[in-house]
């Protein structure tokens, strides 16, 4: 993608932690230019005891904030909000994930700033948005997911509710904020006037529970806990064989179906009426693993993963992290590269998944800045500001 469709994009980036870097990681992948605005101690996440460090930065850091530039600043004093308005006076975005009404004690609310930059964009990103009972609540990953109702469908009813691990409840918020903000800059460039978004993070939760949330509405629909599988598709769940658990989804069309019990031998099951389609296989779904896994039982997962793949049905290991990081597919479509992280380390991350059609990425990502590396950088910017009350 060389240089990426975003070039010359440049975001004023106020956010750390994980969900507005992410946001910001994604555009920047994309060609836009990430100013990093932190706090004279850094970004938290710079080293935040959470996991592994890899050149004496956290991995977690690695991850969200390679490719971008870095200026340490105290918004509170009137040099750092001086300075911000010079980049705000040379950029399209600013972007915060602050709490509601941060930005404007601050100073530095839309109405402000764009007194100097009428194109400027504003997004904030926020656990429950700027209105509401819950708008002054922090907003962290596991209690958005809590308050979506989406962690009440994980997990298994003999062990209760599970939150899924990999910051969904942050990424997803970090997510619809990169979309917010291509959207605000498209309307800018059209109407020659900027606006200020914000996104929610338990918004984006409700969201992404978007079919849940239209079956539940309808009152027939007892929305709770899929185990590894979904309560509405049968067979489509994680299955034992002779040794490790596979994932088979037979659901697609009924010629998966017919596949699966060619395979298994299992022919019987075609006039069995209770499975004579996908609703009412649902409706029988522990009668059907039983005899499902009666069969997988007698064979390695390899080997029936390695026949089903023949006979074209829906099947996969269940792989580690490592392991799909490292598998022959992520590997041919160069999916974890690995960057310079100092020290003469490096860390593996995960490449952003747009590319242009056919294409193997193969650009070398930038790594995570070191905190201030970038202070000489904004010192040459000189916009006018003589007129701009700080």
């Amino acid at each position: 993608m060389s240089a990426g469709p975003l070039v010359g994009l440049r975001i004023v980036d106020l956010s750390m932690f994980v969900a507005g870097p992410f946001a910001t990681a994604i555009l920047g992948d994309l060609g836009a230019e990430i100013i990093k605005v932190e706090p004279p101690s850094g970004d938290p996440v710079r080293s935040n005891g959470v996991g592994p460090e890899i050149g004496g930065k956290s991995a977690q850091f690695h991850t969200y904030n390679h490719g971008k530039r870095s200026v340490a600043l105290d918004l509170k004093s009137d040099e750092g909000r001086r300075t911000v308005l010079r980049l705000v006076a040379n950029s399209n975005v600013i972007f915060d994930n602050f709490r509601p009404g941060v930005m404007a004690r601050l100073g530095l609310g839309h109405y402000e700033l764009a007194a100097l930059n009428p194109t400027l964009v504003a997004v904030s990103l926020s656990g429950f948005g700027s209105t509401g009972p819950w708008a002054k609540r922090a907003g962290y990953d596991l209690i958005v997911q809590a308050l979506s109702g989406g962690l009440s469908l994980c997990g298994h009813p003999e062990t209760g509710p599970a939150h899924i691990p990999y910051h969904l409840g942050d990424t997803a918020g970090g997510l619809y904020a990169a979309i917010a903000i291509l959207a605000a800059v498209r309307e800018a460039e059209t109407t020659g006037v900027g606006r200020a978004y914000e996104v929610s993070m338990l918004d984006a939760q409700l969201h992404l529970c978007s079919d849940e949330i239209t079956a539940s509405g309808t009152g027939d629909w007892p929305s709770k806990s899929h185990g590894a599988g979904h309560p509405a598709l049968a067979p489509y769940a994680v299955f034992q064989t002779a040794d490790d658990p596979i994932v088979i989804a037979a659901v697609g069309t009924e010629k998966f179906w017919l596949n699966l019990l060619d395979v298994l031998d299992l022919p019987e099951l075609t006039d069995d009426i209770r499975f004579s389609n996908n609703r009412l296989r649902a409706q029988n779904v522990v009668a059907l693993t039983v005899k499902l896994e009666a069969r997988l039982a007698k064979r390695t997962a390899a080997d029936w993963l390695a026949r089903f793949t023949e006979a074209d049905v829906p099947s996969a290991p269940v792989l580690s992290v490592a392991n799909a990081a490292r598998s022959e597919h992520a590997i041919a479509r160069n999916l974890t590269p690995r960057i310079s992280a100092g020290f003469s380390s490096t860390a593996q991350v995960p490449r952003i998944p747009i590319r242009l059609l056919g294409e193997r990425s193969t650009e070398e990502l930038k790594p995570a800045p070191e905190l201030d590396a970038d202070v000489a950088f904004v010192h040459d910017l000189q916009p006018n500001l003589d007129t701009y009350d700080v």
